[in-house]
C-alpha cells in the first residue's frame, strides 16, 4: 500500500513539472517593407497540429505550448515562409516581418466577408474610397462609450449636432442633408426634420457610421451637406453570446425630487384617443362630453424621487453550414432608460424689432424610455454570391412635465403646469442580394419598406394668474387650458437594381435603377376647457400641482366646466411622393495614380399633398419635375498612405 502511494505521488510530481513546462506567446505579423499587419497569415508550432490564424491586427497568441522552446511556421500567401526557434520566457510581443515571394501565382481568389466594425478595415475603406468618406466602427463606439449613432456622428470631423437633434454639415442645416439605413433612405418620423432621429439607433445595434460629404451618381439627389449612411451588424465571425447591463445618473437629477403629471399606463405603450371622439359631430360631442367622462388622464402632479438609470442589451449570432453554404443569423435587443432635471431656465420670445413677446422662467422633468431591436440573416452560396434580410424595430418614448411662470405679451403673470409625451418609433425591413457572373460582371438588388410615426398623445396644459396676492384660473384665453392628440404616420418602399462591369485592372463601370414611393398621414384633434364658471380658491403650488380637486368630472357634470373638440379640415393632411431613378457611374484610372469619378443621374420626381385652407376649403398641389445630375470626384494618390481629392 505504501508503494502504491509513492508511485501515485511520483506521477503527479511529473505531471505537474510538464505542466510548468507550458508557456504563451503572443506576437504580430507584418509586411518587412510597408510594416502593414498581415491579415489571416497561418503561425504553426512546429511539429504539432497546433496553430492559430492572425487577427484583424495582424495579431496571434498560442496557449500551452510544451517545453522551453519551440519552432514557429509562419506562412501567408505570396509571402516567403519563415521559420523562428523561440524559448520559453519570452516576455515581448514577437514582431514577425515577412519578406515577400517574387514568385508570381496564375490566379489567387480570396473569399471572406469584410468586418467592417474594426478601425483599420475602416481606414481601407476610407483609402480605396472613390469619394471623400468619414467613418465609425462598432469598436471605436464602445471604446470611446458612444451609446448612439447621434453620438458617434459628433465624433466625425466637419459635423455637430444641435441643441435640438439636427445635424449641422459645414454650416449647412437639417434640410440639406439625408440618411441612409445599409444604403436605402430611411423616413423621419418628425415633420419638422428632414432627417431621423439619430439617438433612435443605439451602438449595440450598428456596424459603422459613413459620412460622404460630397454628391455621388449612385445615390438621391435630395443633398448637398452630407449622407450619412448607417450600417446595422451582421454575423461576420465566430458564434456569440453577448449580455450587458449599465446603471448611472445624472448629477442634478440622480436621488433628487421629479414631477409627473398623471400618466395613462407606462412609456412602454402608447396612450390613444377612444375613435368615437372624432367620429362623432359635434352636437353629439358636446351632449356626450357633458355626461360622460372622456379621459383616463386628469391634470395631477406627482412628486418622487429619481431612481438610477438602467439599461441592457442581449445579443446572439451564429453560423450554419448548408451543404457547405453559410447561414448567419444576428439578433440584437437593447432596453434604456434615461431622466433629465433641468431647473432655474428661461425662454424668451422676441419679435423681429426686438420688442419681447413672452418671458418665462421654468423647471422641468423629463423621462425617456428607448428600446431597440434588429435581427440579421444572410445566406452565402456559390462562394461569393449572398442574400441578406435585416430588421430593425426602434421606439423613443419621451414624457415631459413643466411648470413655468413669466409674462405674456400683454403682461399676465402667468403660472403654466403643463405635460408633453412624445412616441417616435421605427419599423423597417430590408432584403437584398449581391450576386458575381464571372470576373467581371455583378449584380446587386436591394428593397426596404419602412414604417415610421410621431405620436403626440395627451399633450396637457393648464394655466393660472398670479394677481396681486392671489392666484386663479386664467380665462381671458379659453384655448390655455386644453389637451392635444396629434399622430403622424410615414410609409416609404424602394427598390434598387445595379450592375457593375470590371475592365482592365481597376476600372469600373456602374449603372442602376431606383425606385422610391412615399407617403404621409397627419392629423389632430384639440380639446379646449371653458372655465368661466369655475371660481376656485387656489391657495398656492400644492392647488396648481393637484387641480382635480375642482377641475374634474364632477365640475363638468354640473356645467361649471365644459370641453369643445376642434378638429377641423385644416388640422390634418396627407403627402405623397414618388421618385424614378436612373444612373450610369464610372471610376476610370487615366494613370495608376489617378481616379476619375464620374457619372450622371436622372430623377422624375412626383410630389403631391392634400389639405385644407383656414375656411375649410380643400385643395391640392403637386410638384413634378424631371431633372439630371451630374457628378465627378478626383483622386490622387500621391504614395501608399497620402491621396490627394
Amino acid at each position: 500500500m505504501i508503494k502504491t502511494n509513492k508511485m501515485f505521488l511520483t506521477a503527479s510530481a511529473m505531471i505537474l513539472s510538464v505542466s510548468a513546462q507550458a508557456f504563451t506567446l503572443k506576437g504580430v505579423v507584418v509586411d518587412n517593407s510597408t510594416k502593414e499587419p498581415l491579415i489571416g497569415a497561418t503561425v504553426q508550432v512546429g511539429g504539432t497540429t497546433t496553430g492559430v490564424i492572425t487577427d484583424i491586427d495582424g495579431r496571434f497568441e498560442i496557449k500551452d505550448i510544451k517545453g522551453k522552446t519551440c519552432t514557429l511556421i509562419v506562412q501567408y500567401v505570396s509571402y516567403k515562409t519563415q521559420e523562428i526557434v523561440v524559448e520559453k520566457g519570452q516576455k515581448d510581443e514577437l514582431v514577425i516581418a515577412l519578406a515577400p515571394d517574387n514568385q508570381q501565382l496564375d490566379e489567387l481568389t480570396v473569399v471572406a466577408k469584410k468586418n467592417l466594425e474594426n478601425e483599420r478595415s475602416l481606414m481601407m475603406e476610407r483609402q480605396k474610397s472613390s469619394v471623400a468618406i468619414e467613418n465609425i466602427g462598432a469598436k471605436e463606439m464602445s471604446t470611446k462609450g458612444i451609446s448612439n449613432v447621434e453620438e458617434g456622428v459628433k465624433k466625425i470631423t466637419g459635423v455637430s449636432v444641435a441643441s435640438a437633434g439636427q445635424i449641422i454639415v459645414r454650416g449647412l442645416g437639417d434640410r440639406y442633408s439625408t440618411t441612409t439605413l445599409n444604403g436605402l433612405p430611411i423616413a423621419s418620423p418628425n415633420p419638422d426634420h428632414k432627417l431621423i432621429p439619430l439617438d433612435l439607433f443605439p451602438s449595440s445595434t450598428v456596424k459603422n457610421i459613413t459620412v460622404s460629404k460630397v454628391y455621388e451618381a449612385n445615390s438621391f439627389a435630395d443633398y448637398s451637406g452630407a449622407h450619412i449612411d448607417i450600417g446595422t451588424k451582421e454575423q461576420t465571425g465566430e458564434d456569440f453570446f453577448s449580455l450587458s447591463f449599465n446603471t448611472g445618473g445624472k448629477f442634478n437629477t440622480l436621488g433628487k425630487d421629479t414631477y409627473q403629471m398623471d400618466r395613462d399606463g407606462t412609456l412602454f405603450e402608447t396612450p390613444s384617443l377612444d375613435n368615437k371622439l372624432r367620429d362623432m359631430s359635434l352636437v353629439d360631442f358636446e351632449e356626450y362630453a357633458g355626461k360622460n367622462q372622456l379621459f383616463n388622464t386628469s391634470f395631477d402632479v406627482s412628486r418622487s424621487k429619481s431612481l438610477p438609470e438602467f439599461g441592457g442589451n442581449v445579443g446572439f449570432g451564429k453560423n450554419f453550414d448548408i451543404n457547405g453554404n453559410t447561414l448567419s443569423l444576428l439578433a440584437s435587443m437593447g432596453v434604456s432608460n434615461e431622466q433629465q432635471t433641468m431647473l432655474d431656465a428661461s425662454v424668451r420670445t422676441l419679435e423681429a424689432t426686438g420688442t419681447t413677446l413672452n418671458d418665462f422662467s421654468y423647471d422641468s422633468y423629463s423621462s425617456e424610455l428607448k428600446i431597440a431591436g434588429l435581427g440579421s440573416l444572410g445566406y452565402s452560396f456559390r462562394k461569393q454570391d449572398q442574400l441578406n434580410y435585416t430588421f430593425f424595430y426602434a421606439r423613443n418614448a419621451i414624457d415631459n412635465y413643466m411648470l413655468r411662470e413669466g409674462y405674456d405679451y400683454e403682461d399676465h403673470n402667468l403660472i403654466g403646469s403643463n405635460n408633453v409625451t412624445h412616441v417616435y418609433t421605427l419599423q423597417n425591413h430590408q432584403l437584398g442580394g449581391k450576386h458575381f457572373f464571372g470576373d467581371k460582371w455583378s449584380m446587386n438588388w436591394s428593397g426596404s419598406y419602412s414604417k415610421t410615426s410621431s405620436d403626440e398623445p395627451d399633450r396637457r396644459q393648464i394655466m393660472f394668474i398670479r394677481e396681486g396676492n392671489e392666484i386663479n384660473l386664467f380665462k381671458l384665453n379659453r384655448q390655455e387650458t386644453m389637451r392635444y392628440f396629434g399622430v403622424l404616420d410615414e410609409k416609404e418602399w424602394v427598390g434598387n437594381l445595379s450592375g457593375d462591369y470590371k475592365f482592365g485592372n481597376q476600372n469600373k463601370l456602374q449603372a442602376g435603377f431606383t425606385y422610391k414611393d412615399k407617403t404621409r398621414d397627419y392629423s389632430s384633434t384639440r380639446f379646449y376647457y371653458n372655465l368661466n364658471k369655475l371660481n376656485p380658491v387656489i391657495g398656492g403650488e400644492e392647488d396648481i400641482y393637484t387641480p382635480s380637486g375642482f377641475l374634474n368630472q364632477e365640475a363638468i357634470e354640473s356645467g361649471l366646466v365644459s370641453i369643445s373638440r376642434s378638429q377641423q379640415p385644416k388640422d390634418s393632411y396627407t403627402a405623397g411622393n414618388k421618385i424614378y431613378a436612373g444612373y450610369i457611374l464610372a471610376d476610370i484610372y487615366p494613370v495608376e495614380a489617378l481616379l476619375v469619378n464620374v457619372g450622371v443621374r436622372y430623377e422624375s420626381s412626383k410630389q403631391w399633398v392634400n389639405y385644407a385652407e383656414d375656411g375649410g376649403k380643400l385643395q391640392r398641389r403637386d410638384l413634378n419635375s424631371n431633372d439630371l445630375f451630374p457628378a465627378m470626384n478626383l483622386r490622387y494618390q500621391l504614395d501608399k498612405r497620402n491621396s490627394l481629392r
